[in-house]
This record gives C-alpha cells, sequence and structure tokens, in this order.
C-alpha cells in the first residue's frame, strides 16, 4: 500500500484548531501498534494513524470524509446509502462502554477480526465550520490470530468432549454419554412416567467374523450394527456401544411393551440384511433383550441390568431372538448370580471331593480302574452333582479351576487306592476345553504324577466329542499328542450322542471310546441300536481301542455286551459314585467278584456302600 510522504500526509487537526508542527500527541498515534481512527458524530473519517491504514490497507487521504462501514465491512453486510446518511452516534449509548468485535474486510478482500473501542471527546471553545463541539476516538486492533486460536481451541474442545463422550470406531455414544443421558432430568421423568424402553444388543458369533475374515470385517461389521440401530432411533433416543459387540438402543417416550417390541422386531430386521464387504457377504445375526420402565422401576441403571438379563436369556434360548425382562427371568438370574458368588467361594476354599466310580473287565471279571467323578460339598446345600454346578463354571470362566481341582484330587484318590494294595487300578479323569488348551496342562499332570509316584499309564484322560466340536481355537490333535507322549491314555467320552464320532475315531491318536448310556440304555429294546453297538465295539478291537460302556445298569444290557465282546463296563448296576474312603471298603467287602458276576437284587448294585445317586455322573 502506497504511504504518504510526511508533507502531504494529513495532519491531525481538530475543529476550531491551527496544524501544530507535528505535536508530541500526534507522533505518538503516528507510532502506536493499534490502530486509531478520528470520526465525527456522523462517522465520517477525520483522520487515522499509520497502523490503522497497514491494518485496512486505505490510507487516510482515500478514505478522508467517508464513513467506514462504506468499504471495511463485508460486501453482504454494508448499510445502504440511506442508513448511512441517517447515521449519528448517540453519546447516551451503549457502544462507549464496551468493546466491540467484528470482521471487516481490507482493501484486497482479506478478512480479518477487527476489535474496537469508542470513546467521546468534547472540545472546548470549538468554532469549526460544521460547528461540530464533539467527535469519537475509535481504536482498532486486529485480533485474528486470538481468534483464529480461539476457534482452534474451541474445536479442539468440541473434538476432546466428543471422544470422551463418544466411540471412535462406530460413532455411536459410549458409557460416559450414557451414564449422563439416563441421569439427565427428562430421562428421569420418562422412567417415573413409564415411558421408556431399553433393547440391549449382542451380536451372535462375532467372533467367527473376526477369526473367519478378520478384524477389518470385524469393524465393518459392528459399523453395520451402528447404522441399523441409528435408522431405528427416535429424535430423543440414544444409541450407543457400550462394549466390543454389544450396543444399547434407548428408546424414549416408548407407549408401551407392543410399542418397544415392535421396535426390537423392526431392529431384528434391519440389522439381517446381510453385510457386503470387499466382495463377501456378511450375515449378521444378533439377539436382544428387553426390558420397560414400570412403577417399580427406580432407575436407568436398573432398567439396563434388566435388559442385560433378557439379553442373556435370548442368548442360551438359540440367539437371533428377542426376550422380554419378566420377574422370573429376574429370579433366574439372580439366583445364577447367587450361584457364581458360591461357586468362587468353593474354589477359594476347595469345598470338592471326588467320588469314584468302579469298572468291570468283562473278561476276567475284575475291577480295573475308576472314573473319578466331581462333587461340590455346598456348605447349605450338601452335595452337589456336576450338572448342577459345570455349567455356571463354564460361564464364569471358573471352569479350569475346577478341573483342576478335580484331577489333583483324583489322584490323591489313586494314591489312596496304591496306598491300600490295588497297584492295578486305573484312573479315568474328566478335562474340558480351557484345560485342554492350556499348554501348560501336560506338565502340570506330570509333577502332580511324580510328585504322587503314580505312573502315567495308570491315567486316562476323557475328552468329550463336545470338547472337540466347540473347542475355538482349541487344536484338539496336539493337545492329545502331547498328552499321549506324556505316556497317559487318552479317550473320547460320551461316543455315540450324536455327533461324527467316527470322523473322531480316526481324526485323533486316541486309546479308546466309552459308549454313551444313551446308547446303553437301548440295548435291550431297539435291535438297530444293538447291531451299532456291536459293530462299533469290533472296530475298536480292530483297531487295538479300548472300549467302556457306561451306564450299565440290567443283567440284559450286561448279557448283551458279553456276547459283544465289550472290553469293559461301568454303571450303577455294578456301583454307584461314592467317595474314596467307602470305595476302599466296597473293594474289600467286595473282593474277589464272582465270575460270571450277575447283576441280581442281592448283587453289588444293592450293596449298602453303594450310595444313593441321581445319575450316572
Amino acid at each position: 500500500m502506497p504511504q504518504d510522504d510526511d508533507k502531504t500526509r494529513p495532519r491531525l487537526q481538530l475543529p476550531g484548531g491551527e496544524p501544530a508542527d507535528r505535536p508530541l500527541s500526534e507522533l505518538v498515534l503516528e507510532h502506536l501498534r493499534d490502530g486509531v481512527a478520528v470520526v465525527d458524530m456522523r462517522g465520517r473519517v477525520r483522520w487515522m494513524n499509520r497502523a490503522l491504514e497497514r491494518m485496512i490497507g486505505y490510507t487516510c487521504a482515500e478514505i478522508r470524509g467517508r464513513h467506514p462501514s462504506e468499504f471495511i465491512l463485508p460486501p453482504d453486510q454494508r448499510p445502504s446509502p440511506e442508513d448511512l446518511a441517517n447515521f449519528r452516534y448517540r453519546p447516551d449509548g451503549g457502544l462507549f462502554d464496551r468493546f466491540r468485535v467484528s470482521e471487516h474486510t481490507r482493501a484486497d478482500g482479506s478478512r480479518f477480526w477487527n476489535q474496537q473501542s469508542h470513546a467521546l471527546i468534547t472540545l472546548d471553545d470549538c468554532d469549526g465550520s460544521d460547528g461540530e463541539r464533539q467527535l469519537v476516538i475509535i481504536g482498532c486492533r486486529d485480533i485474528t490470530d486470538q481468534v483464529d486460536t480461539e476457534s482452534a481451541l474451541h474445536r479442539a474442545k468440541d473434538e476432546l468432549e466428543h471422544a470422551a463422550f463418544h466411540d471412535d470406531l462406530t460413532g455411536l455414544a459410549n458409557r460416559k454419554r450414557l451414564t449422563a443421558y439416563m441421569r439427565s432430568d427428562p430421562v428421569l421423568q420418562y422412567i417415573r412416567d413409564g415411558q421408556i424402553g431399553v433393547l440391549q444388543i449382542d451380536l451372535d458369533k462375532f467372533k467367527e467374523i473376526n477369526d473367519t475374515l478378520g478384524h477389518a470385517a470385524g469393524d465393518a461389521t459392528l459399523r453395520h450394527v451402528a447404522a441399523g440401530l441409528s435408522r431405528n432411533a427416535g429424535p430423543d433416543d440414544l444409541v450407543c456401544r457400550t462394549g466390543g459387540d454389544e450396543f444399547l438402543l434407548i428408546c424414549a417416550r416408548v407407549a408401551s411393551q407392543d410399542a418397544l417390541m415392535t421396535r426390537a422386531e423392526l431392529v431384528l430386521r434391519d440389522i439381517a440384511v446381510p453385510l457386503d464387504w470387499d466382495e463377501q457377504t456378511i450375515h449378521v445375526g444378533i439377539s436382544i433383550g428387553a426390558s420397560m420402565a414400570g412403577a417399580d422401576t427406580v432407575s436407568g441403571e436398573a432398567l439396563i441390568q434388566q435388559a442385560d438379563q433378557a439379553l442373556y436369556s435370548a442368548k442360551n434360548g438359540g440367539r437371533g431372538q428377542v426376550v422380554f425382562y419378566t420377574d422370573f427371568l429376574g429370579r433366574r438370574y439372580r439366583a445364577q448370580q447367587k450361584l457364581a458368588r458360591e461357586l468362587r467361594e468353593a474354589v477359594e476354599e476347595n469345598q470338592f471331593e471326588v467320588y469314584l466310580q468302579p469298572q468291570l473287565r468283562l473278561e476276567s471279571d475284575t475291577i480295573s480302574g475308576c472314573e473319578a467323578l466331581i462333587r461340590w460339598n455346598h456348605p447349605e446345600r450338601g452335595t452337589l452333582l456336576p450338572g448342577v454346578f459345570l455349567e455356571e463354571a463354564r460361564r464364569s470362566q471358573l471352569l479350569a479351576d475346577v478341573d483342576y481341582i478335580s484331577m489333583n484330587l483324583a489322584l490323591d484318590a489313586l494314591q489312596a487306592l496304591d496306598q491300600a494294595g490295588h497297584h492295578h487300578l486305573t484312573m479315568s479323569i474328566n478335562v474340558s476345553s480351557p484345560v485342554l488348551a492350556d499348554e501348560n496342562y501336560p506338565g502340570l499332570l506330570d509333577w502332580a504324577l511324580q510328585s504322587r509316584n503314580l505312573a502315567p499309564g495308570r491315567v486316562c484322560v476323557e475328552i468329550l466329542e463336545t470338547t472337540i466340536l466347540d473347542g475355538g481355537e482349541l487344536d484338539v490333535v496336539t493337545a492329545v499328542d502331547r498328552l499321549r507322549r506324556l505316556g497317559v491314555h487318552v479317550a473320547l467320552d460320551d461316543f455315540g450322542t450324536g455327533y461324527a464320532g467316527l470322523a473322531h475315531m480316526s481324526a485323533f491318536e486316541i486309546d479308546g471310546i466309552k459308549l454313551d448310556f444313551s446308547m446303553i440304555r437301548r440295548l435291550e429294546s431297539d435291535p438297530r441300536n444293538r447291531v451299532i453297538t456291536r459293530s462299533l465295539i469290533r472296530l475298536c478291537g480292530l483297531l487295538g481301542m479300548d472300549v467302556v460302556a457306561e451306564g450299565v445298569e440290567t443283567q440284559g444290557q450286561l448279557d448283551i455286551l458279553r456276547r459283544a465282546d465289550c472290553p469293559c463296563i461301568q454303571g450303577f448296576g455294578l456301583a454307584r459314585p461314592m467317595p474314596v474312603a467307602d470305595m476302599l471298603s466296597w473293594l474289600d467287602e467286595m473282593l474277589p467278584l464272582p465270575s460270571p458276576l450277575f447283576f441280581t437284587d442281592q448283587g453289588p448294585r444293592a450293596h449298602p456302600i453303594a450310595l444313593p445317586d441321581i445319575s450316572n455322573g
């Protein structure tokens, strides 16, 4: 911008006064970094300093006598000529008591933020040509950098607040936002009015998507679910991602249970639409637990807990469905929670015991070994069978702890049998997938055997077929190989319960199978079952594998198994499971067994030492 020469530049001259020869006041004003303008009461420029010239890009000579709004306001904000002509400063106006920040335009068209202050001065003995005795001093400061910095800080603050309350992957609200929402006044009123419902959503088999297609596919699936929930959310609703594959849809102003369930069904169908990802089609399934505020609902947190309990029931009931919370579900959930707490205490306090069930070699009518069956000596409920607590142990991730306790108790029992002179007996122990997948298991088992001076060949580890099928990442072949190299035997338990047992016999180097009692129970009534059982026994003989028939209760079953050359039996017909001390007494009293052994009312099954039980396991 061209600058005025000092000789030609307008001097600061007030009405009624003579130009001074560069008075001190003018020198000060010229060297200020802030811009200064002097305007009359109609807003027309009388003078401005060099700082203001540099700020706006105009010289004082160019704009002298003009109103600043004609050129420094953005074009779309400039007043009309009529407004400019009618403009007057009001001495009593609030303009003179505060700073004013405006967006202004320079001569080159660029914009900047101008902080202005206005001061009113009154001149004495003014005889100016226009007779004005009052002028306005305008101080100007370019604060564009400060405004930009503040804007950046505000944006950063907004981004941080958004990040604090939202999930990065899906953009949905997170748990922190959920807590604030559920405790807000409008939501608390909805709860009091019974007009709020909760849908708790969990993906079905999400781990399989991650494992088979990769985590990018998993992320795309989570975004697919988030989009489906958002499409079905109302303006007052809240959609949250509360965990890895867990979501919540809080439905505000929902009128009834039917309305909430209708919304849930819409969500179910929306998300079930296949997702096309990277030339693959992903079928996404979800389960939903629903709850509705009622007269006794005390908080949003309680409502979410109820939906979570309903979700648990939905997933256990087959997945891909909606379950509404009821008092019955609540009672069952609380009972399960109580059982889980007690089970943790049982593990810590070792409230377990093994019962032993003898196994009979039919060729010689001799007791060859026992199976160790875990029991929980509950301090209030007495002796509990595995069916009461093993599933809860699995859910609570305590199954491995229970298995290791069972292993050590079983080996203690085998040592007790040894010390009583029964050196030939073997011990069968059950193992679950969490323990089988533990690389340390063979080493721990080996140490436990050595510390008791027991030979590995006297132990048979029984693996359920369901463990093979549901083991997830478990490498069963490697796990079985590690155990067999240790010297212990490995058998396939519950053989014949409907899985691909023959395929497993060929896929794994196992030492034997245990025919499930469901097959043995039908031997006398089902000719086809007899043919299958005889064929399996013969096939195992050809493969050099042992066979134990469990659940043998009647003389008829015993006779059929003898004719089929079944190597070994186990069941109530011989003896029920019993504590170790009772097993030692039973062996002392019953051995040697008569040969051939018959099951009669006076036989081993009715012996008073054989304690009553309600199952074979």
